[in-house]
């Protein structure tokens, strides 16, 4: 890290200083690249390859009266990398920023001209956060930059810096986002919660120490993933409470990571339940620190709190359990720990029918429709998963009784929406004609459509339908489903990778540029391939047919590659750790971009709408797609050699 002291003496080199004219010294791409952002963690465009920074360029900024006020640097296409100013016109620089695909993301300031940073901010698609930091002196060579505060900072912001502080044990850093008892004090929160917060204050070091010990399957590079949570909360300000202004907050959400050391299992790395956070102005704060969790034990929502402590307050006591709603519970939880290891279709069967009395005891007592809603439908699941066996029936009688009594209801759409895939799995299990199957299956979904269009299933239906036809090289039938889903639903996640699918199916003929990082965090864009054919492949390590076609693929990438081939991989991999174990086993001769959220939500699948893996496209010496829709490396090298001959480009056709 370059401190600002000597960000300051490099000043002068750049001709920002009153002793150096301005223009008097060349500067160089190298010079202004060896500048780094001062807080780890930063996500920016680093350029690192010799070749490409030699294609950089360095431009002086100028203000309206054309007067130079600092320097910008560009890579060889034109895209800002690097900005750094005078901005109040005294001839030292005071503001460094940063730039991802050409967007400024990160932007560190000193507001005062004291020759320390003042402020860090992030923007564009890097966030919204604001940290006010302050300099540490260190060594005469460097300073430490640390954050003491938030002037903006988002729900999802404040998990990602909490996780960061728990792998790098920074505790000053972990305290910034955590309330503090004047700040509930001042919103007017209960004095009992006031009072735990004081406590969990005291104990601090004890209490991150247990959490970090039941953090299993983290390590050193574990970062985060995301925050899930339900709606949030507002609880008003009425003269009936203690609070002193409206108060916003998220109750039981949950902090997922993801891991880049390669040494966790996926499936059995420990997430964080957030207890409670809350909005204090422009900035979100937990109340009390997370909790680790095992994934492979139930998740038991937190009880009491800062709802609870008013409503006690009133005189109501909603924050203690009722000892009926305690008891269904614990049984529940106690009948999935003992039977979690079910594995075969009778034990499946006999898991999911003994479950069914258990959550109809939980919906007996529940006292909201929501609660009773969340258990009805896993009584739908467990019917559903039970029928599917085969070895229960009656699974199918009890869905057509449900779905008739509660006709019209949330709860009747969705076990209607379960049982078409029972029967649908369950048919093709007894080994029936597939394709007679399908057709039944994607009538039943259209008919499910029909008459329930503004279903909460109705989005999964429909991109299932489309999925279906555009497998079936029916592109025409795919294509008006697709559409629907973008007109009905352009807001969730099947709307979007309908979308993404629209645009994939219309690719032909058109430029394709894709960037992504890689697991190094180095950025990889396809457009650096201009002029050489290219292929872009989607795949995952789970996929047996990509596995299975992956050393010819390899084959042909050494076979071409010096005439012009050059390959990128999109790995939709959940974990990343699978593809660095797969990499170190099988390594591949192209670089992989990779971003966590698998086939469903990685933003790279979503936005080409990939359904099915492989889907490798073919891109010609012109940047322009000629086959969209390739399946193994036979199917590549048919149309290799055209592509390779032609210098302009050449379309192979509408597939």
């Amino acid at each position: 890290m370059r401190s600002l002291r000597t960000l300051t003496v490099a000043a002068g080199l750049l001709g920002m200083t009153p002793f150096v004219a301005l223009g008097q010294t060349k500067t160089t791409p190298e010079q202004l690249l060896n500048f780094k952002p001062s807080l780890k963690g930063v996500e920016y465009e680093a350029v690192t390859d010799p070749a490409a920074i030699k294609a950089c360029k360095v431009e002086t900024v100028t203000d309206a009266n054309k007067k130079q006020i600092g320097w910008a640097l560009r890579d060889g296409q034109g895209k800002l990398l690097r900005r750094f100013l005078d901005s109040d016109g005294n001839r030292a620089l005071d503001q460094w920023s940063y730039y991802q695909d050409g967007f400024e993301v990160y932007r560190e300031t000193d507001l005062n001209n004291d020759r320390s940073l003042d402020e860090c901010r992030w923007l564009n698609s890097a966030g919204t956060r604001i940290a006010t930091v302050k300099s540490i002196p260190g060594d005469v060579k460097e300073w430490k930059i640390q954050i003491n505060g938030w002037k903006r900072l988002s729900a999802e912001e404040a998990s990602k810096v909490f996780v960061q502080a728990l792998v790098s044990s920074d505790l000053n850093l972990m305290e910034t986002v955590l309330a503090t008892p004047e700040e509930l004090a001042a919103l007017g929160i209960p004095t009992g919660t006031i009072k735990q917060v004081k406590e969990s204050a005291a104990n601090r070091v004890a209490e991150v120490k247990t959490i970090l010990q039941n953090l299993k399957g983290w390590n050193s590079q574990t970062t985060w993933s995301r925050l899930d949570g339900m709606m949030p909360h507002l609880i008003p300000a009425d003269p009936s409470t203690s609070l002193k202004q409206d108060l916003i907050l998220y109750e039981n959400a949950v902090i997922f990571p993801a891991s880049t050391g390669g040494a966790a299992n996926a499936a059995n790395m420990a997430f964080l339940q957030v207890p409670e956070m809350i909005k204090l102005g422009d900035v979100w704060k937990f109340v009390e620190l997370p909790r680790a969790v095992d994934p492979t034990k139930p998740l038991v929502a937190s009880e009491g709190g800062i709802r609870s402590s008013l409503f006690q307050e009133q005189g109501n006591t909603p924050g203690v359990q009722d000892p009926e709603v305690e008891a269904a519970m614990k049984a529940l939880a106690t009948y999935d720990e003992a039977n979690a290891s079910a594995e075969s279709k009778t034990a499946l069967a006999q898991f999911h029918r003994g479950r069914i009395p258990l959550l109809q005891a939980v919906v007996k007592v529940a006292k909201s429709p929501d609660d009773q809603l969340i258990y009805n439908k896993q009584i739908v699941d467990s019917l559903a998963a039970a029928y599917q066996t085969g070895l229960f029936a009656p699974g199918l009688s009890s869905l057509d009784k449900l779905i008739e009594s509660e006709k019209g209801s949330k709860l009747s759409n969705y076990a209607s929406f379960r049982k078409i895939f029972a029967e649908f799995a369950a048919k093709n299990d007894e080994g029936g004609n597939v394709m007679a199957n399908q057709k039944k299956w994607m009538a039943e979904l259209k008919n499910f459509v029909d008459k329930n269009p503004k279903a909460e299933e109705a989005p999964d239906a429909l991109l299932q339908l489309a999925s279906a036809h555009e497998y079936n090289a029916e592109e025409d039938e795919a294509k008006t489903f697709y559409t629907a889903l973008t007109r009905g639903f352009a807001d969730t996640d099947q709307g979007r990778k309908a979308a993404g699918a629209l645009k994939r199916l219309d690719l032909v003929g058109k430029p394709l540029d894709i960037k992504g990082q890689s697991l190094n965090k180095e950025t990889i864009d396809t457009s650096k391939s201009r002029g050489k054919a290219l292929l872009v492949t989607f795949w995952a390590t789970w996929a047996d047919p990509v596995k299975k076609d992956l050393p010819e693929l390899v084959k042909l990438y050494q076979k071409y590659h010096d005439q012009g081939l050059d390959i990128v991989g999109v790995c939709l991999d959940e974990k990343s750790e699978d593809l660095e174990e797969f990499l170190k086993a099988n390594p591949l001769p192209w670089p992989q971009i990779y971003e966590p959220g698998g086939l469903e939500k990685n933003p790279l699948a979503s936005s080409y709408g990939i359904i099915a893996l492989p889907t490798m496209i073919l891109v010609d010496s012109s940047g322009k797609v000629v086959n969209r829709s390739l399946r193994s490396a036979a199917e590549l090298e048919k149309q290799l050699e055209k592509v390779l001959a032609s210098k302009d480009g050449v379309a192979l056709g509408a597939k």
